[in-house]
């Protein structure tokens, strides 16, 4: 009787490992599959996101400032803050370890494909272009239906002039758009 339970068991890992290798061959051969937007007018690739230098000076002083809201939290009885602290520090650290990737960004006459997602002209609201090098270079784009409103692309080394002359014809351009507050205290404490 076990071993016939063992052996259904290892049958059902083995069809339920078959199928998502299944559907893992699929999604690659969509993936790979060229679309309308493949054809692009404009493409370059850039980072997922800005990799900030951070030296050793800045791990000692964030290791301090944790340390002590933790200890701090505890000392006042708010344990649940302790406790909150210490699980963002640890996702930050495990999300910093891996490194932004490097995607495909392509504007086409249908839409704009970054990386594997694709927005339509018609779900894009609305696009403006942050440009202060050194510090800043992004393609902003007000997307609706979405969870999140406001996406955010990396221009790299590609020329904002020729990115904004070419959406300009296609969907409107907020103008006067300034980095978020939250972007500048991200960027200034290099989190």
């Amino acid at each position: 009787m076990l071993h016939k339970i063992k052996t259904k068991y290892q049958q059902h890992r083995l069809k339920r490992a078959q199928k998502r290798e299944d559907r893992k061959r699929q999604l690659d051969q969509i993936r790979s599959t060229p679309s309308d937007y493949d054809h692009a007018h404009i493409s370059w690739v850039a980072s997922e996101a800005v990799i900030h230098e951070r030296g050793p000076v800045w791990k000692v002083i964030m290791s301090i400032v944790v340390f002590l809201s933790i200890i701090g939290g505890i000392y006042y009885g708010a344990w649940t803050f302790s406790l909150a602290i210490a699980a963002f520090a640890t996702v930050y650290a495990m999300v910093h370890l891996q490194h932004p990737k490097a995607i495909e960004i392509k504007i086409s006459e249908i839409g704009i494909k970054v990386g594997y997602r694709k927005y339509a002209y018609s779900q894009i609201r609305a696009f403006w272009i942050l440009y202060d090098l050194p510090y800043v270079a992004t393609l902003n784009i007000r997307v609706s239906g979405q969870i999140v409103d406001d996406i955010t692309i990396q221009l790299g080394n590609q020329s904002p002039a020729e990115v904004r002359e070419f959406l300009m014809t296609k969907i409107p351009e907020l103008e006067g758009q300034s980095e978020k507050l939250s972007d500048i205290i991200l960027r200034l404490f290099k989190i």
